[in-house]
């Protein structure tokens, strides 16, 4: 065999050739990006997803693959604004590529995010009006949003991005885009009617079992909610909320397609969050580890035997709260018109707090956002600040404010201005009859939860949402379904399947909705005491399948929970593997329940080791939860 030998002149001139040959592929790069072109591709870290953005017939466009299979077909981009549209293009003009790659703590599914992704801002080039289209290419799932660079003052009328989906793909929505509290329901996309709405997120079945994605939003402050409109012909477009208007220069929201091949990518998917902007360090110093932000368990009369809202009654609840050892009493709609001689509400509500004090309970109240009933909202900068100062000084430590029931952009902004006055005066906040979270729960650790769902204060049948909202409301989320029921919200479940619902269900502020009396006179009692309201990991296990069966396993700490709901009529037999777990021996506690009875549970318990698994029937409509503690190697 020959044999080539180098010289230190033929290695110079090896090394000269190899110089030229870079520095030609770079600028040829480099003029085809300055000429522009037609298309550029974005794909995941892992290259399993693919974003095409494209300019097609003047118009910019994006089509999104999992795997070389179709999930967004070619769907126009782009904005209206001040009449024109943004999204008419030439060609596309230079692009810059960046990688994020970082992790953060949250409250949620988990306790720390993932943030990875290759993403690039490309420069549209057109000759009505410019814009900038920012792209993002994550290991589960895409984002993009629009900036614009406007001078003066700009109204923003219609959002264009459209949603085309391929045919055979089943979706999951609900219809109510003003407080979010419709029932799911499953529909293949061609039976979309033109105009049907959508409030998202809108969960999609892809055809043949090839995965599945979620449509949504994030990063959405000072600009009017989106919604999904049905074109009629397989697919959806944004919907806005009204007009939004700015000044200068903008930014869109974030479009969001999350994607997995199975459920639990979906559930852990971080994207909604990832877009949204970090915590301020001088408000949060410690993001959502920052003191005042605590996560907790609350006591809740609205949907209680006992319901009234008296201060004698308060206080008994905020005695059976220290009974459960839960953290908080949630004071809602009535103490505005509390008086007593010539103590005002707030006189009393200082009494509650002291005594709930002494017991080692932390009160929140209810406040409407409008005026209501003649007593003044917190609609304007002035009431807000006033009452978020006179909660502060009575050592009120969050609030649940409600009846938004839009996501115009002035109730958006609401939002934004509102979480950062209460986290000057180092207070919680809870939003109900309010639209889908868009990720405030990263910028702002304070609020714990919002409703947007539908929960216990509508009416059963329960079960065949509760297998369908973790996989659609739940992605975008916590949510404040205020679960557990032990009386005449009972509904169609078993009291397994209620306690399930507690697991299953994140909201980092744990409010339920049972009569805490009837919880201590349950033999539940014990489990729900133990069941955290924050979780280190979540894993959804194989068998879960929307609208039919939901089973969680969540760890805090070294402990892992594992719950089911059952969402069908006919009784199920389960055998599910602890493979999750660490190598070792564990204690093993089961609540299920009672065959063929509703309102009863079976307690058990048992050693079991990680090689094992364990064997569950449920009812119809039933559920169970699991305990597992370490007990040693």
């Amino acid at each position: 065999m020959s044999k080539f030998y180098t010289t230190p002149i033929t290695a110079c001139f090896f090394r000269l050739m190899t110089f030229c040959f870079i520095t030609s592929a770079l600028f040829n790069t480099t003029y085809l990006h300055a000429q522009g072109s037609k298309t550029t591709l974005v794909s995941s870290p892992d290259g399993q997803i693919k974003i095409k953005i494209s300019v097609a017939n003047k118009m910019l466009t994006y089509a999104v693959t999992y795997k070389n299979t179709p999930v967004i077909l070619p769907s126009v981009m782009g904005l209206m604004v001040n009449g024109k549209t943004f999204g008419r293009a030439e060609r596309l003009g230079t692009a810059k590529s960046y990688v994020i790659n970082q992790t953060y703590t949250i409250n949620g599914v988990h306790n720390t995010a993932i943030d990875h992704c290759n993403g690039k801002k490309i420069q549209i080039v057109s000759s009505e009006k410019p814009l900038t289209l920012d792209v993002r290419a994550y290991n589960n799932g895409v984002a993009f949003k629009y900036a614009i660079a406007n001078k003066g003052d700009a109204v923003i009328s219609k959002d264009i991005t459209q949603f085309n989906i391929p045919a055979g793909t089943d979706v999951w929505s609900q219809s109510n885009i003003q407080y979010y509290e419709g029932l799911y329901k499953k529909k293949g996309i061609a039976a979309f009617k033109a105009g049907e709405l959508a409030g998202p997120p809108a969960t999609l079945e892809l055809a043949d079992s090839k995965g599945y994605a979620a449509i949504t939003e994030g990063g959405l402050i000072d600009f009017a909610g989106m919604s999904l409109t049905a074109s009629g012909n397989n697919g959806f477009t944004a919907n806005l909320t009204g007009d939004t208007k700015k000044t200068g220069a903008f930014d869109s929201p974030w479009r969001i397609i999350e994607i997995g091949a199975d459920l639990n990518t979906l559930v852990n998917c971080d994207i909604v969050t990832n877009v949204s902007n970090a915590p301020d360090p001088i408000l949060f110093p410690q993001g959502n580890l920052t003191p005042w932000v605590k996560p907790g368990r609350s006591v809740w009369s609205w949907l209680a035997e006992k319901q009234a809202i008296t201060l004698d009654n308060m206080k008994h609840f905020s005695d059976l709260a220290a009974e459960l050892g839960f953290e908080y009493n949630l004071v809602d709609e009535g103490w505005g018109n509390w008086k007593d001689g010539e103590r005002d509400k707030w006189a009393m509500m200082k009494d509650l707090v002291d005594y709930s004090a002494k017991k080692g309970v932390k009160v929140w109240v209810w406040k409407a956002y409008p005026d209501r009933n003649g007593i003044p909202g917190i609609n304007t900068p002035e009431k807000r600040r006033d009452f978020f100062k006179k909660c502060k000084e009575l050592g009120i430590a969050g609030l649940k404010v409600d009846f938004f029931d839009s996501e115009a952009q002035e109730i958006i902004a609401f939002y934004r201005d509102a979480l950062r006055d209460a986290a000057k005066y180092e207070l919680m906040m809870d939003f109900h009859g309010a639209n889908k979270p868009t990720g405030e729960n990263r910028t702002w650790p304070n609020e714990l939860t919002r409703e947007a769902i539908r929960g216990l204060e509508n009416g059963a049948p329960w079960a065949p949402g509760n297998v369908t909202l973790p996989f659609t409301r739940l992605l975008t989320g916590p949510a404040d379904f205020t679960p557990i029921h032990f009386g005449n919200r009972l509904g169609e479940v078993t009291w397994a399947h209620h306690v399930a619902t507690m697991v299953v269900f994140t909201s980092p502020l744990m409010c339920l909705g049972a009569d805490p009396q009837s919880i201590l006179d349950n033999p539940c009692k014990s489990i729900i005491q133990q069941i955290p309201p924050t979780w280190d990991e979540t894993i959804v296990l194989t068998q879960s399948k929307i609208g039919e069966l939901a089973l969680f396993a969540r760890r805090k700490g070294t402990t892992w929970f594992v719950a089911g709901l059952n969402g069908t009529s006919d009784a199920k037999s389960l055998n599910i593997p602890l493979s999750f777990l660490k190598k070792g021996r564990y204690t093993l506690t089961i609540l299920k329940d009672v065959p063929d009875i509703q309102a009863n549970v079976t307690i058990e318990n048992s050693k079991i080791t990680a090689a094992q698994s364990v064997s569950i029937n449920m009812n119809k409509a039933g559920g169970f939860v699991m305990k597992l503690e370490q007990a040693g190697k």
